[in-house]
């Protein structure tokens, strides 16, 4: 199932809240709101899209453990923050946390978040496609036999047919009929992708030492 991208607004502000959700509206977005991180991480569920519209209110610093948090979910949306305050180093340290943009609620323009939406919905849309990539790539690789994955471990180090072969004393034959399987399973047509599907899963490309 497709789910349309969204501006998510996480604001504790109900007036701020409205207001700036009819903003986002007639701007064109899709746009949903909640009055807490955690009503936006229980009713938006997993399969969201878009982008996150935090409102931290002043002074901002007291809201960065929230914001590092939502900065750290396995399938965080870029996150823009709204707020009153003016400090310096809550901007500061949102911008170290990835923040996509960092807005004063009472000066930026309508461009100016515009702008913003449409990037962080063209950034998530680049996200979800590795992230949904990495995750099918998991699946696969979960369906290799533990020899298979002994198998790709040695031939990502560089090891050939008769290399492995000797270090699992089975036939060179052998070792050739279960590269192809990997590669079925893991759905690449050549050794350079294959190559790059397991660099994709974090195989090493080195020995452990004392093997």
């Amino acid at each position: 199932m497709d789910f349309q991208p969204a501006a998510h607004i996480v604001d504790s502000n109900a007036d701020s809240r409205n207001s700036l959700e009819k903003l986002v509206v007639s701007m064109g977005f899709v746009a949903a709101s909640f009055g807490s991180p955690a009503e936006y991480l229980e009713q938006a569920g997993t399969n969201r899209r878009g982008c996150l519209i935090l409102a931290l209110p002043a002074p901002a610093y007291t809201g960065l453990g929230t914001l590092e948090h939502l900065t750290s979910l396995p399938d965080a949306l870029p996150v823009i923050v709204v707020t009153d305050c003016n400090a310096v180093p809550p901007a500061v340290r949102a911008m170290q946390l990835g923040v996509d943009a960092y807005l004063q609620k009472h000066c930026f323009s309508e461009t100016s978040l515009w702008e913003a939406i449409h990037a962080a919905f063209a950034r998530d849309s680049v996200q979800r496609a590795a992230y949904e990539r990495r995750r099918s790539l998991l699946e696969q690789y979960s369906e290799l036999s533990l020899r298979e994955r002994h198998i790709l471990e040695l031939i990502v180090q560089g090891c050939d047919h008769k290399q492995i072969a000797d270090d699992l004393n089975v036939s060179r034959r052998t070792v050739e009929n279960r590269r192809s399987r990997i590669m079925s399973k893991l759905g690449a047509d050549t050794f350079p992708q294959l190559i790059a599907i397991s660099i994709e899963l974090g195989i090493p490309a080195e020995k452990k030492p004392g093997t």
